[in-house]
């Protein structure tokens, strides 16, 4: 179990995080400009109930503040890893209201928070592959969304995104049909349940990824590419410049 301390869900707290969205929702409309695109009717942020758990490839660090921007309706709390939490961003993630996961274990304090403010109807952002991924791959899903999903018995969105952040329409993104409770656990519950909604989780992300990569042009495909590839090479030195200030 995790030994991170939970951020205190205080109205102080929810009053800031409103006055930071709002903010940062003019700069992403002005500025940003991401291009958003829907599976269907049934995908578009008016019509997805406030209790939702939002699932999304993760490749660049502005994935969840991206997602707390779109998804807005509600309170979103996205998951992040301890390690964070214990850096210097630790001030900033728990005043957007993060939750902290311990990726070494099955984080039962992580689940119950998250289960907690499902109940409140909010949201949840969960990159379920665990860690960033720079490839066109999608990798297997950590079982613990699906937890989640069946606990506090919320349905649960797909979205993937290109990871491009550049100004002026460089992100690009595709917002999958909600994937209900019923549908998630069509029969009973149990060790099998889990892994069959994980896998659904999977296969309906796969599909929205080639039907992103099928309205990308040519020009935005390189341009990702090229993206990653900076993005790649930046963490590679960040991860070097750790390791020699540790030896």
């Amino acid at each position: 179990m995790s030994t991170t301390k939970m951020p205190q869900d205080k109205i102080i707290n929810r009053i800031l995080y409103r006055v930071a969205i709002a903010t940062c929702t003019a700069f992403n409309a002005l500025i940003g400009r991401p291009k958003i695109y829907f599976q269907s009717e049934k995908a578009e942020f008016k019509n997805l109930p406030k209790r939702l758990i939002i699932i999304s490839n993760h490749t660049y660090w502005l994935d969840p503040a991206n997602l707390s921007i779109l998804f807005r309706k509600s309170l979103v709390n996205s998951v992040a890893a301890k390690e964070i939490f214990e850096s210097g961003r630790g001030p900033l993630m728990r005043g957007l209201r993060c939750i902290p996961l311990d990726r070494s274990t099955m984080d039962l304090a992580c689940i119950k928070e998250c289960v907690a403010r499902l109940k409140d109807d909010q949201r949840i952002v969960i990159f379920p592959e665990g860690q960033l991924n720079l490839t066109d791959e999608i990798l297997d899903f950590k079982a613990g969304a699906a937890l989640i999903a069946m606990q506090a018995q919320s349905a649960v969105v797909p979205v993937y995104t290109s990871g491009v952040y550049r100004p002026f329409g460089g992100l690009k993104l595709i917002v999958g049909d909600p994937i209900s409770y019923d549908e998630l656990f069509p029969e009973s519950l149990g060790a099998t349940a889990m892994v069959n909604a994980t896998n659904l989780m999977k296969k309906r992300m796969e599909e929205l990824s080639k039907l992103l990569f099928s309205k990308m042009s040519d020009k935005d495909k390189e341009i990702r590419r090229i993206s990653r590839q900076k993005f790649a090479e930046k963490r590679q030195k960040i991860s070097a410049k750790r390791n020699n200030k540790g030896e």
